[in-house]
């Protein structure tokens, strides 16, 4: 389990690869490229993921590719694109192909887990929080309540991260959707949704706000290696 008090923010780099042709090349690289980011001070855990495309996902694309990473600042992250980019080498082909590259951050409000397991399955849910008279925090405490609730309850679902956008200098690309998000480790998507009901199989709290959701695999994950 992450330490949050340590690695208190999560760090997504995104990106899609329009031509499949060196996929495999590609996420070799980045396999690689996340364990070797994991071994840097302030680095703690990294995953890989690739999106689901399927009826359950809702809201506006995202990029088909991420990479999330604990970390303590996102400070660390210094490289942007360049302009004119750099030339691509044959070593390398699948850099041509990169293309709508992002990174944004959260702070990571709570982290609650069930059990020790990895899941093959990645569910991010966006929401806004906008209920008229209520405070933010209690909003979040809300939330968490809920999160609770439904790690205890529903099967396969190994943890779940409770987050908040931070605006910061190595943002790239316009911000997320939502002001918050629940990411969700699990084994598969109708673990916290329901294709025949077409339904969260515990309603959210603030059913209203929820703006996006999005279902993925998990390609790789890290630890650090000191």
């Amino acid at each position: 389990m992450v330490d949050i008090d340590t690695f208190s923010y999560m760090g997504f780099v995104r990106f899609d690869l329009k031509n499949k042709e060196f996929d495999q090349k590609f996420n070799q690289h980045f396999n690689d490229h996340i364990q070797e980011l994991s071994n840097k001070p302030g680095y703690s855990t990294a995953w890989r993921t690739s999106e689901l495309r399927g009826a359950d996902n809702a809201g506006v694309m995202e990029q088909e590719y991420q990479q999330i990473y604990a970390i303590k600042d996102p400070g660390l992250f210094k490289s942007f694109p360049q302009n004119p980019p750099p030339p691509v080498l044959e070593s390398e082909p699948w850099r041509r192909d990169i293309d709508n590259w992002g990174r944004v951050f959260y702070k990571v409000l709570s982290l609650t887990q069930h059990d020790d397991r990895n899941g093959r399955c990645w569910a991010r849910i966006e929401m806004d929080f906008q209920e008229e008279g209520k405070a933010l925090s209690d909003i979040q405490n809300e939330v968490l309540d809920y999160v609770k609730i439904l790690v205890r309850t529903l099967p396969g679902v190994h943890r779940v991260w409770q987050l908040q956008h931070v605006s910061h200098s190595a943002q790239i690309g316009s911000d997320p959707m939502g002001s918050h998000m629940l990411l969700y480790e699990l084994d598969a998507p109708e673990n916290l949704f329901d294709p025949s009901l077409g339904e969260e199989r515990i309603p959210y709290p603030q059913r209203h706000s929820i703006i996006g959701r999005h279902f993925s695999r998990l390609l790789a994950k890290t630890h650090p290696i000191r």
